[in-house]
C-alpha cells in the first residue's frame, strides 16, 4: 500500500501533465496566428542624392574690382591760342574713381545629381537670376594749363555700372559627409547683361568754352566664368537647403565717346572749339553668396541590394521603360501671359537705345502699360509631337528708363538727349517637332522622358526711337526727321527666321502633374547671329464642368542678337526677353 503523500504527488502530476502539454500545444498553434497580425518586415529606405531637382534662391553680390577709369585724348583745338585748351581739357577728363557693384538678387535653378560611389556625387546645374546690382561714383578735377597756369579746366565726371541679370551653367562634384549633408565644389560658365554709363562736363576758365555733357551708355550680353563651392543639406526626402559661395568674371567693358565744347565767341581766346575723345573702362567681376531651396524628384530609394547595409549610397533607380505606342492624337492648347521684361538694345540707323526694364518697371514706371498675348499648342501621338507658339507684345518706355548707348554718328557736337521707345513684337512664331528619345520609370505613374526638338522661329519686330535733343543739331547722316528739339527715327519692320535645335526633359509626377525643362539654341548666322531660349515650368491637368483643362506656370527667357545693314544704316536687336509665364487652356 502506498504512502498517502506519495499518492497525492501522483495525482498532482496526473493533473499537471495534460495542462503543460496543452499549454505547449496552444503556444505552438497560437504563434503563427499572432505572427499573422504583425506587420511584415520592411527594408528601411536609403537616402540618395541621385535625381532631378528644381528650386529658387536669393542672395547678395559685391564687387571684385572697384575701379572705373576715364581717359581722354585731344582731337582738335581751334581756339585763338593753339595748344592752350586742348591738352588741359584732355588731362582734366582723365581720372578714376572707386565704384561699388553690390546688390541683392533672386532667381531659380534646375539640375541633376548622380551619386556614383559611396560618398561622391556629380551633377550639372543651370540658374538664372534677376539682379538689382548697381554702383557708381564720380570725380572732379581742377587742371591748370601747362603753358599758362591761370587758365584752368574744371571737369566733373559721373560714372555708373550695373549687372542687369546673370546666370551660370556649372558642373558640381561633391562629397557626402553624412547621408544627408553634401559639400561640393562647382565651376563653369557665367553669363549676364552688363551696363555702364558715363557723363563728363567741363568748363574752361577764364574762357566761356562750356561743353555739353558728354554721355555714353553701354550694354552688352557677356559670357565669362565662375568657380566656387557650397553645402547642401536634405531637410526631407524631397526638400533640401543649400548655401553657396561663388566668384564670377564677365570681363572688361571699354567704351569710347566724344566730348566737344560748343562754338562760343570770347574776347580772350576768340571763336573756337575744343574736342576730345574720351574712353571709359571698368571690370565686371565679384563675389556672391546665396541661399536656396531645392525640390528633388528622387527622394529616398532602396539600396542596390535591397537592404540598408550601405548607408551612404543608393544606385540610380531609373528603370528603362518602353516608349508610348502610336495611337490617338492628344492636343493641348494654352493661351498665356508672359510678364515680359526687356534687357538689351535696339539699334536704329546706327544709334542704339538701351532698355533695362522688368515687367514690374513696365507696370509702374511707364505711362502706357504693356500689352501682350501668347498661345502655345502641342499635338502628341506616342513618342512624336508637333508644337507651336505665338507671341505678340507692345512696350513703351521713355526718359530715365532708357539710355542713349552710342553717341551721335557723324556729329561733331555731342548734345544731351533723352530717348523714347515704342517696341512692338508683331510676332514671335515658333514651330517644330519633338521626338521622345528615352524614358525611365521612377515608380507608379511617375517617369522621366527626354525629347529632341527641331524647328524654326520667325521674328517680326519694330522700334520707333525718339530723341529729345537739348540743342539745335543737324544730323543728316542718320536720316532723322527733326521738329524743333525732337528727332525721330524708325527701324521699320525687322523680319528674319532662325533654325533651332534643342532638348526637353519631362518629369511626370502623377498622371496630372508634370515638370518641364526646355532649352534650345538657334540662329547660327542664318538669321540672327545667335539666339537661345530656356523654359522651366509646371503643368497641372484637371477637369472643370466636364472640360479637360490644363494650367501652366513657369519662367521663360529668350535672347537674340540680330542686325542688318552697317554704319549709319545699321538696325537690329540685341536683347533678352524674360519673365514669369502663366497660362490656362484645354485638352482634347
Amino acid at each position: 500500500m502506498d504512502h498517502p503523500a506519495l499518492g497525492l504527488k501522483r495525482a498532482l502530476c496526473g493533473v499537471a501533465r495534460p495542462l503543460i502539454t496543452g499549454g505547449i500545444a496552444f503556444a505552438c498553434f497560437a504563434a503563427p496566428a499572432l505572427g499573422a497580425d504583425l506587420p511584415p518586415s520592411e527594408t528601411p529606405p536609403v537616402f540618395t542624392w541621385t535625381g532631378f531637382y528644381a528650386g529658387f534662391n536669393n542672395g547678395y553680390t559685391w564687387r571684385g574690382s572697384g575701379t572705373f577709369s576715364t581717359s581722354a585724348v585731344n582731337l582738335f583745338d581751334s581756339t585763338a591760342i593753339p595748344g592752350l585748351w586742348g591738352p588741359v581739357s584732355a588731362l582734366g577728363a582723365t581720372g578714376s574713381v572707386g565704384t561699388q557693384l553690390n546688390g541683392f538678387f533672386g532667381g531659380g535653378q534646375l539640375g541633376y545629381n548622380w551619386q556614383f560611389s559611396d560618398r561622391f556625387v556629380a551633377g550639372l546645374e543651370a540658374d538664372l537670376q534677376g539682379a538689382g546690382v548697381r554702383g557708381g561714383g564720380g570725380f572732379q578735377t581742377l587742371t591748370p594749363a601747362a603753358i599758362y597756369p591761370p587758365f584752368v579746366a574744371t571737369t566733373s565726371a559721373t560714372v555708373n555700372r550695373s549687372l542687369e541679370y546673370f546666370g551660370t551653367v556649372r558642373g558640381r562634384l561633391g562629397y557626402a559627409v553624412t547621408p544627408t549633408m553634401l559639400f561640393y565644389a562647382t565651376g563653369g560658365l557665367a553669363y549676364g547683361g552688363i551696363a555702364t554709363s558715363t557723363a563728363v562736363r567741363q568748363s574752361l576758365t577764364p574762357s566761356l568754352l562750356l561743353s555739353a555733357s558728354a554721355k555714353s551708355d553701354f550694354f552688352d550680353n557677356r559670357v565669362g566664368w565662375t568657380v566656387g563651392g557650397g553645402v547642401e543639406s536634405a531637410l526631407t526626402s524631397d526638400l533640401s537647403a543649400k548655401l553657396e559661395f561663388l566668384y564670377y568674371d564677365l570681363g572688361t567693358a571699354n567704351v569710347a565717346f566724344p566730348n566737344s565744347a560748343p562754338l562760343i565767341h570770347n574776347a580772350i581766346v576768340g571763336a573756337g572749339q575744343v574736342g576730345d575723345a574720351i574712353s571709359s573702362s571698368t571690370q565686371f567681376n565679384g563675389f556672391f553668396v546665396r541661399a536656396g531651396l531645392n525640390y528633388r524628384f528622387a527622394g529616398d530609394q532602396p539600396s542596390a541590394n535591397g537592404s540598408a547595409a550601405t548607408p551612404f549610397f543608393a544606385a540610380p533607380q531609373f528603370v528603362a521603360a518602353d516608349k508610348p505606342a502610336f495611337g490617338d492624337w492628344r492636343v493641348t492648347v494654352v493661351p498665356y501671359l508672359w510678364a515680359l521684361g526687356l534687357n538689351g538694345t535696339n539699334r536704329a540707323r546706327g544709334e542704339t537705345i538701351g532698355t533695362n526694364l522688368s515687367f514690374i518697371d513696365l507696370l509702374t514706371k511707364v505711362d502706357t502699360p504693356p500689352l501682350e498675348f501668347g498661345t502655345r499648342f502641342e499635338a502628341r501621338n506616342g513618342p512624336f509631337s508637333v508644337y507651336g507658339d505665338y507671341f505678340w507684345a507692345q512696350l513703351r518706355a521713355s526718359g530715365s528708363d532708357l539710355a542713349l548707348r552710342t553717341p551721335f554718328t557723324g556729329v561733331s557736337l555731342t548734345a544731351d538727349a533723352t530717348g523714347h521707345l515704342k517696341f512692338t513684337v508683331k510676332a514671335i512664331l515658333e514651330g517644330g517637332v519633338a521626338y521622345e528619345l528615352a524614358r525611365w520609370s521612377t515608380g507608379g505613374a511617375s517617369y522621366t522622358a527626354i525629347d529632341a526638338l527641331a524647328g524654326l522661329r520667325y521674328w517680326n519686330v519694330s522700334a520707333n526711337v525718339g530723341l529729345d535733343i537739348t540743342g539745335s543739331v543737324n544730323v543728316p547722316l542718320l536720316g532723322l526727321s527733326q521738329v524743333g528739339q525732337l528727332a525721330v527715327d524708325r527701324t521699320g519692320d525687322l523680319n528674319w527666321v532662325d533654325p533651332l535645335v534643342g532638348l526637353r526633359v519631362r518629369q511626370r509626377l502623377t498622371s496630372d502633374d508634370e515638370f518641364q525643362l526646355k532649352g534650345d539654341i538657334g540662329g547660327f548666322g542664318a538669321g540672327s547671329k545667335i539666339s537661345w531660349q530656356a523654359f522651366g515650368g509646371y503643368t497641372h491637368n484637371f477637369e472643370f464642368n466636364g472640360l479637360n483643362c490644363s494650367g501652366m506656370i513657369g519662367y521663360r527667357a529668350l535672347e537674340v542678337d540680330y542686325s542688318r545693314g552697317g554704319g549709319v544704316n545699321q538696325s537690329g536687336l540685341n536683347a533678352v526677353l524674360q519673365g514669369p509665364i502663366v497660362g490656362l487652356g484645354v485638352r482634347f
